[in-house]
């Protein structure tokens, strides 16, 4: 089956539905949640379309591979506060450039919580000189919290830019999660959402 192969779906976290396009090789693109889930759709099927340039049909989770199901679920856990590593989700790496691929694996390998400079980074892949470089992979990553740009700050260690939905706001509320990843969150009827539109 197809959806099995090269699909995207859409799953319910603590800040609401997000979406998530896979290949065989990996993870392919997630999208934050938007203000509507059809936004979060198209924002995913436009990142992974543009990525492989390749149709991504609809699944529902539970139709995916299991490996898609476990990603999923604790992408959602990691989104509602737990301490969960996403380091081991495989990424599919197509159409990266070598220098876009060092940068992407060095921030997945920034701490939980933690908080590094582009410069930082630049110098964690290799690329002591490529901060500027750095920061416009961090504004294309098609991967958030699976590449955690959150975690990508300023020299004066400011939050700056973040393309994501909700923009710089949803990256604090990203890191204030990672400074209490045990903190218990209000329960109501719908999910708490990223940020207000």
């Amino acid at each position: 089956m197809l959806g099995a192969l090269l699909a995207h779906l859409l799953f319910h976290t603590p800040l609401g539905v997000t979406g998530l396009a896979y290949s065989p090789d990996g993870i392919v693109a997630i999208a934050l949640p938007s203000q509507t889930e059809t936004a979060t759709q198209r924002a995913v099927v436009e990142v992974a379309q543009h990525r492989l340039q390749a149709d991504f049909p609809h699944v529902e989770p539970e139709v995916a591979p299991t490996w898609v199901q476990n990603a999923i679920a604790r992408i959602a856990a990691s989104l509602g506060g737990r301490a969960i590593s996403l380091r081991d989700l495989p990424l599919d790496r197509t159409g990266f450039t070598e220098f876009r691929s060092a940068i992407y694996e060095a921030a997945r390998d920034i701490e939980r919580g933690a908080r590094v400079s582009y410069a930082e980074l630049a110098a964690r892949a290799g690329r002591k000189t490529a901060a500027r470089a750095v920061g416009r992979a961090m504004a294309t990553n098609p991967t958030p919290i699976l590449v955690p740009c959150h975690r990508v700050v300023d020299s004066r260690g400011q939050l700056h830019g973040f393309s994501a939905p909700g923009g710089v706001r949803t990256k604090a509320l990203l890191l204030s999660l990672e400074a209490e990843p045990q903190a218990p969150r209000r329960q109501t009827g719908r999910p708490q959402r990223a940020f207000d539109f």
